[in-house]
């Protein structure tokens, strides 16, 4: 781990990226393999917290498998065959993993503590030069076509090419121009419990006493310690840490889980970035992955799995252009399109699924017809984790399973007591 210092300062690479999440880790990771020498910067020291989830899809775990990372991740990870969804005590179900092809059929999960060290250190042992408590303060293209980065500390590097892996904070995209305002965010906040009762190895999301759409979860992290918290997919008047203060005070559930419980972290928010479109993708100089493109899934809001893809794809947009140490002139537009063509469809149903699910009445009328319909929860399966054609929860059986179902609720209600 190294400081930039003055002597570096000027240092000449080839590429830089701006943020060590697992976008940022990644991309360097995937570039330095292929012999690019390549600068990450974080504001912090390494290892540091960021407040998320904590879940890697079966997508995300594929990724890693492929960086050649994941044997470390499993010695630390929890794992999960199945996730429990629950609206009431009455209405829980699982949603198995078993049906999926090409993909590990387990869900992990490590606290972002650990995984972004671990990712970290990966890109750092394959040649990554990286600079901790480094906030980038401006890029600027020169006249011979060099990216000068600029810290807060004063020190300045060039490179040929330049990612942007932020996370939500979109403050330096719009400051390049790659964003025009501030984009909408969704919110959640998390915390860690210890002794927990009753836990198993699933992955929880229950539905009751949340704000639709949206979601509380417990995610184990080990024997009888999970991530616990709640998110919304809109701007909320009340934060999500007042909102997982309440529910950790109140829910029947939760009280009944956490009785003998202790925290042992303090409830913290964060923001969620679900604004994806290719346009955000960057510029002939730029490549932006990970959550700084927005790529979170709206509907369950995670993020990791979409970060690492996406720093894929833009190292391999990068690597196959690479001649006489500067990037292709294509490389920006075949990023671009090799993201629309992973994501944009993807994106444009699961907002549609959100806007027409996701509401009072009718997502109850889901987990109810679920309960009953093997074909629903594989199709809910492949919503939650991405790993599948959103467009199945459009299609003509699940559209009955789930109407009929509302109406006969409707029905019921009207009758007589």
């Amino acid at each position: 781990m190294r400081n930039l210092s003055a002597q570096q300062s000027g240092a000449h690479y080839d590429v830089a990226v701006v943020g060590a999440g697992p976008g940022g880790s990644a991309t360097a990771y995937f570039l330095a393999k292929d012999g690019l020498r390549v600068a990450l910067f974080d504001k912090f020291e390494f290892p540091r917290d960021k407040t998320c989830g904590d879940g890697l899809t079966p997508r995300a775990i594929k990724t890693l498998a492929a960086m050649g990372v994941l044997s470390q991740i499993e010695e630390r990870a929890f794992r999960s065959p199945r996730i429990k969804m629950r609206y009431s005590d009455e209405i829980t179900f699982n949603l198995e993993l078993d049906h999926l092809k090409n993909l590990p059929r387990y869900i992990l999960t490590m606290p972002r503590f650990q995984l972004d060290d671990v990712l970290r250190q990966y890109a750092v042992n394959a040649g990554v030069h990286f600079f901790p408590r480094a906030r980038v303060k401006n890029l600027t293209r020169l006249v011979d076509k060099r990216v000068s980065i600029q810290t807060e500390s004063g020190p300045v590097i060039e490179c040929a090419l330049a990612v942007i892996a932020t996370g939500a904070n979109s403050s330096l995209l719009q400051k390049l121009g790659l964003l025009k305002k501030s984009p909408p965010v969704n919110l959640a906040a998390r915390t860690y419990f210890e002794n927990i009762k009753d836990l198993d190895d699933s992955l929880i999301l229950f539905f009751d006493g949340i704000n639709l759409p949206g979601y509380g979860w417990v995610f184990p992290t080990g024997e009888g310690t999970a991530n616990i918290g709640c998110g919304v997919f809109f701007e909320d008047s009340v934060s999500q840490a007042s909102r997982l203060r309440g529910l950790i005070a109140e829910h029947p559930y939760l009280q009944r889980i956490l009785k003998n419980a202790r925290q042992v972290a303090p409830i913290q928010g964060y923001p969620l970035r679900t604004d994806f479109s290719p346009s955000h993708s960057g510029n002939e100089w730029i490549l932006v992955v990970g959550e700084a493109a927005g790529l979170v899934n709206p509907i369950s809001g995670e993020g990791i799995d979409y970060a690492l893809e996406s720093a894929h794809l833009a190292a391999n947009a990068i690597l196959n252009g690479w001649q006489d140490g500067f990037p292709s002139t294509a490389t920006q537009k075949k990023y671009r399109t090799a993201l629309g063509k992973k994501f944009q469809f993807q994106f444009i149903l699961n907002h549609l699924i959100q806007k027409i699910y996701f509401r009072n009445g009718i997502w109850t009328s889901v987990l109810k017809s679920a309960c009953q319909k093997p074909t629903l929860r594989k199709a809910m399966v492949d919503a939650v984790v991405g790993t599948g054609n959103p467009l199945v929860m459009f299609t003509p059986r699940v559209l009955r399973d789930v109407f009929l179902q509302l109406f006969s609720g409707r029905a019921d209600q009207s009758k007589p007591g």
